[in-house]
């Protein structure tokens, strides 16, 4: 399967993250073991004495006696230490919680139980000894790595249950993120039976967790071989706290714990050395040695860990009293800079080239609350749900709103309504799609990768510009389309540079699939003025798009030279002039959307002049959608030498423009964000802008080599899967959807791209579309009459020099305004009465004038006052 042969199921899915309560019991390594025990008695002395209910034990379950019977011979001694489990059960809770937001995977308590052991036992070795007898003489071993073995409860088809313990090797070579890698691929083998006698050697030490059937504290029996096995209890509060209210619990300060036992080989493991060991894992589960903080780096978590405090009797008092209050005021403060700074805290880079970074303003501790404060409750009457909430359901509902794949800039606001809308549709709302949109979206994706990996197979070395790696765009905009064709949007005018400009006029205007086809095959227009070579990512088309409601909308997309942000003011040009036309004054009918890459987003004057103009009366369109390609390259230039800002997009916070950025990787976030952007637009009628932060799979075109100058950054994008396949993924892991139904839905694609491709090599060239195109000059014209008569010429005089009773011009003014009459009684004319009288005749005809621009109503040299305006009132008349 081309496209499915590198499926990855998610990790941690809690199937087998749980280990049982039996002792330890596997195939063991050969060598010299205790003495013999002595031999039974012969089978033929016992025959007469096995009654008629006995069972012989065979294969795996003989050998687990046979191993009982062996650990008899072994003398051990066990500690025991009851571990606060609170820091474990929060941080795992923040791990889980980030890890689903983006579909990967479950972090078991074992887990990260497992890993601190591993972790202690670097820091003691003596817990890594085991006994041998080598020659008849006693020998202490001592290993140089963790081979950690799992003591994993398996159910056989009859009912039957069965223990292996096989082990990940090298645990204490890896991150945290490689250890639980290699546990659930352990796991895996168990439950699909493909473990291997390897899988069982040279086990260092055995954890197993007897706590997931209420166990509080086990000593399990030690196997020959080995030097220590721990165990782990079940998680609970102390049993006189059991039957208490949770809450008062809260404000008390009591937590649950978890009762961990070292069970060790006394021969060559000491009882002072298994206390240091036990109190170094109690230590690292209380996120000594930054244990915590490796964690999450080693997931990409961009939180800080919570950390182990120790709570203060001052403020265990009522809610009226100092410290609760002063604790009060430092929840409200954090809530509002997670509003404020949350997005830095946003995955949004599908490549994760960049360190993880936390904030201290975005820390809970930094404002003076601690773990033990989770569970309390305070004031947030400004967040949805209850006016009392614990202080872990706000930072949960802060995290999903600011902190996921989607991170939002709108604090620098200044209208509190448009801050408040924003906030009321990101802060505990349900962002899942339907199971329909869904595979709409993954319909898309397929649509998109497809078109692109069929260009690139059938017409090697063509430049196109390829939309891989930002494929999200096309469900991106068809959400967009959908949304304002379904609230009788009339018509759609956009602009975009060459990325991924054959993808969007195939995908989401509806061109067919054959003219690009045929543009390739070297078909081009004959008309067309703009040249040859890269033409095909020029040219701008109409088409209409029709939603799955059944609305249709007119989309049209301009052409565009090699510019880059030139177009950006002509597509709005042409929408005012729609709007105008349509007398659409409040600016609902038309909307401008406006496709752009990052580095030209940051780097090109031409955006700044027509942000600073968004909203003047003579040219606003009632807001513009704008959606920043963000590749993260500007050619061979990385953002850090292309811009001084942390965003491509801080541009558009001159006009107070809410900023959605958006990893490109989740496609049902981008046509979230792209639903979220059309409804601020439409409610408040000004920009509002998308960062889609993707990747560029190639160069700047197929041709180029980006490796040159970002070897690093594109080794990691040539190792990765497409957004189609990991979306794919998360569907089938999710069980939304079958591979067999994936691997269809893109089949079918591929067969209509190649029928079309079989029909255009087997046509003659057609008549190109209707494009929109610059004309072929024609030429000097003949001379046309422009001349007017009298009438016309004193009728547009009158009106130039007159006004209403009630209006006061300016002095001056007054004066000059009758000039203008003696001028046309002796047959002359100045540049500015000329200029009138011209624009007065057209407007008599019924064409339109509109001047625009600096000083272009009262003219450089004071000369035209095309507007009068009121010396006392500041009232304006328009003469014309």
């Amino acid at each position: 399967r081309e496209f499915f042969e590198d499926f990855k199921p998610k990790l941690g899915d809690g199937s087998a993250s749980a280990l049982p309560a039996a002792p330890a019991a596997a195939p063991r390594e050969a060598g010299p073991g205790p003495a013999p025990r002595p031999a039974p008695p012969p089978p033929e002395a016992m025959a007469s004495a096995v009654p008629g209910n006995a069972v012989a034990l065979k294969g795996a379950g003989a050998r687990i006696a046979q191993n009982m019977a062996a650990s008899l011979d072994i003398p051990t001694a066990t500690s025991f230490r009851f571990v606060p489990a609170k820091l474990l059960e929060e941080n795992r809770r923040v791990l889980n919680r980030f890890l689903a937001a983006g579909g990967g995977g479950k972090v078991s308590f074992t887990h990260l139980i497992g890993w601190a052991i591993v972790r202690a036992l670097e820091a003691i070795p003596a817990m890594k000894s085991s006994y041998r007898e080598i020659g008849g003489r006693p020998h202490v071993v001592r290993s140089e790595m963790v081979n950690l073995g799992l003591a994993v409860d398996v159910e056989r088809g009859d009912g039957t249950r069965s223990l292996l313990v096989p082990n990940i090797k090298g645990a204490s070579e890896m991150d945290f993120a490689g250890f639980w890698a290699a546990y659930e691929d352990v796991i895996r083998k168990v439950r699909s039976n493909k473990l291997s006698p390897d899988d069982f050697a040279q086990t260092t030490v055995t954890l197993t967790n007897p706590g997931t059937i209420g166990t509080q504290l086990s000593v399990p029996r030690l196997m020959p071989g080995q030097g220590l096995i721990v165990a782990t209890g079940r998680i609970d509060y102390p049993t006189e706290f059991q039957g208490a209210d949770p809450d008062a619990l809260a404000s008390l300060g009591v937590g649950k714990t978890i009762g961990v036992t070292s069970t060790y080989d006394h021969r060559v493991i000491q009882g002072a050395e298994s206390g240091e060991f036990l109190a170094k894992v109690e230590e690292l589960l209380l996120g000594a040695h930054d244990f915590y903080d490796e964690v999450f780096a080693s997931l990409s978590l961009p939180y800080e860990p919570v950390r182990w405090t120790a709570d203060r009797a001052a403020e265990l008092g009522q809610v009226g009293d100092d410290g609760h209050m002063e604790k009060q005021a430092h929840v409200l403060r954090l809530v509002n800079m997670y509003r404020v700074r949350g997005h830095l805290l946003a995955n949004l880079d599908p490549l994760q080239t960049k360190k993880v970074l936390s904030h201290k303003e975005l820390d809970p501790a930094y404002h003076g609350l601690s773990v033990w404060d989770l569970d309390r409750e305070f004031f947030v009457d400004d967040l949805p749900g209850a006016r009392r909430q614990k202080l872990r359901q706000v930072l949960d509902l802060l995290r999903d709103a600011y902190c996921g794949t989607v991170g939002l800039e709108f604090m620098h606001i200044q209208e509190p309504d448009q801050r408040r809308w924003i906030q009321e549709r990101v802060e505990g709302v349900e962002r899942e799609l339907s199971s329909e949109d869904q595979k709409h979206i993954l319909g898309r994706l397929n649509a998109a990768e497809g078109f692109e990996r069929f260009l690139h197979s059938k017409y090697v070395g063509h430049k196109r510009f390829s939309l891989e790696g930002a494929e999200s765009l096309i469900p991106m905009l068809d959400m967009l389309f959908e949304d304002a064709a379904d609230a009788g949007v009339e018509q759609v005018i956009m602009g975009m540079a060459h990325r991924g400009r054959l993808n969007v006029l195939v995908n989401a205007l509806g061109k067919s699939y054959g003219r690009v086809f045929r543009e390739f095959e070297g078909d081009l227009d004959p008309n067309s003025i703009q040249g040859s070579g890269d033409v095909k990512y020029h040219l701008g088309t109409a088409g209409k798009f029709t939603s799955r409601a059944g609305s249709t909308i007119t989309v049209e997309l301009a052409s565009n030279p090699s510019h880059l942000e030139a177009v950006d003011p002509v597509v709005e040009g042409m929408v005012r002039a729609a709007q105008d036309e349509m007398q659409d004054d409040d600016r609902v009918k038309v909307l401008p959307v406006l496709l752009h890459g990052d580095a030209a987003f940051a780097g090109q004057g031409v955006v700044a002049e027509t942000f600073g103009m968004s909203q003047l009366p003579g040219f606003k369109t009632g807001g513009t959608i704008h959606i920043v390609v963000n590749n993260q390259l500007g050619f061979t230039t990385p953002a850090v030498r292309g811009r001084s800002s942390v965003y491509a997009t801080d541009i558009a916070k001159m006009v107070q423009a809410p900023i959605f950025h958006v990893n490109g990787d989740d496609p049902e976030a981008c046509a979230w964000v792209a639903r979220l952007a059309y409804g601020f637009r439409q409610a408040y009628r000004k920009d509002v802008v998308v960062d889609l932060v993707c990747y560029r799979r190639y160069g700047h075109n197929e041709a180029d080599d980006p490796s040159y100058t970002q070897p690093q950054m594109y080794a990691n994008i040539d190792a990765r899967r497409s957004v189609r396949k990991l979306y794919m993924e998360r569907l089938v892991n999710r069980g939304d959807i079958t591979l067999e139904d994936a691997e269809a839905a893109l089949a079918d694609y591929r067969a209509r791209l190649e029928q079309a491709f079989e029909e255009t090599k087997g046509s003659a060239p057609s008549p190109p579309e209707e494009e929109l195109r610059s004309r072929e000059p024609l030429g000097v014209l003949p001379v046309v009459e422009t001349g007017v008569g009298r009438k016309t010429l004193d009728r547009v005089l009158g009106a130039v020099t007159t006004w209403p009773e009630d209006f006061t011009p300016h002095p001056k003014l007054a004066k000059q305004l009758e000039r203008r009459r003696d001028l046309l009684e002796k047959g002359t004319a100045d540049w500015a009465l000329g200029e009138a009288l011209a624009f007065g005749s057209l407007v008599l005809e019924g064409t339109p004038v509109r001047i625009t621009g600096q000083d272009s109503r009262r003219g450089t040299f004071s000369q035209r006052h095309a507007v009068l305006v009121d010396y006392r009132t500041e009232r304006r008349f328009f003469p014309l």
